[in-house]
């Protein structure tokens, strides 16, 4: 009888003995496990900071123009933006607008063009391309942010390199819905830019 009261009990305490263990272990897992997500929250948040940092670092000094809005046909806006490592900076000037239902021998398949004269010219130190200015969407009541294209012998691709302090002059072709106004938008959704729009009505166009 004594031996089996004595073997019960050690089995007992045997049993207290590897769950304390084990309840050990667990709570170290759990510190273990508790450490490492806060060390990669942590590491997260550094980095996402030091990406920050460095953004604010590349254009913190980027003195863009004000805001240019409603500006007419005929008027010149100044546009400058950051990108990565680039700074590039226009005057834009919309010279002549053009809405009509056919673009050369092709037909509108939106309700009209809107063919758009514009000089782009370069205020940045080095050469840039056209196309880094014309960065240009048309917007009116019934579609945003509609780009630009070409076609043949309306509007041609904008040749080469524009020489700092020089221009260029081209055309800018959009097919869009028939509208009562229309606007020409540039900057608005870029974080490191001006924005600048050109408002007009098919009246107003030539």
């Amino acid at each position: 009888m004594k031996k089996r009261i004595l073997l019960v009990s050690t089995l007992f305490i045997s049993i207290l003995f590897i769950s304390a263990c084990g309840n050990s272990a667990e709570d170290e897992e759990v510190s273990d496990t508790s450490d490492a997500a806060e060390t990669t929250t942590t590491s997260e948040g550094n980095e996402d900071k030091e990406e920050n940092d460095s953004n604010d670092s590349l254009f913190g000094d980027l003195d863009l123009p004000e805001d240019q809005l409603g500006l007419s046909i005929g008027d010149t806006a100044h546009y400058k933006y950051g990108y990565q490592d680039i700074i590039r900076e226009f005057e834009i000037t919309l010279n002549s607008v053009e809405i009509t239902d056919t673009a050369g021998d092709e037909p509108s398949q939106e309700g009209n063009y809107v063919i758009a004269d514009v000089t782009v010219k370069n205020l940045s130190e080095e050469p840039v391309i056209a196309d880094d200015g014309l960065g240009i969407s048309l917007k009116n009541e019934h579609v945003g942010s509609t780009p630009w294209f070409y076609i043949e012998g309306v509007a041609e691709e904008w040749p080469g390199e524009i020489q700092p302090d020089k221009s260029q002059t081209g055309v800018l072709l959009y097919d869009v819905p028939v509208g009562n106004s229309y606007s020409l938008i540039s900057g608005e959704s870029h974080a490191n830019a001006n924005t600048i729009s050109f408002e007009f009505t098919k009246e107003e166009a030539e």
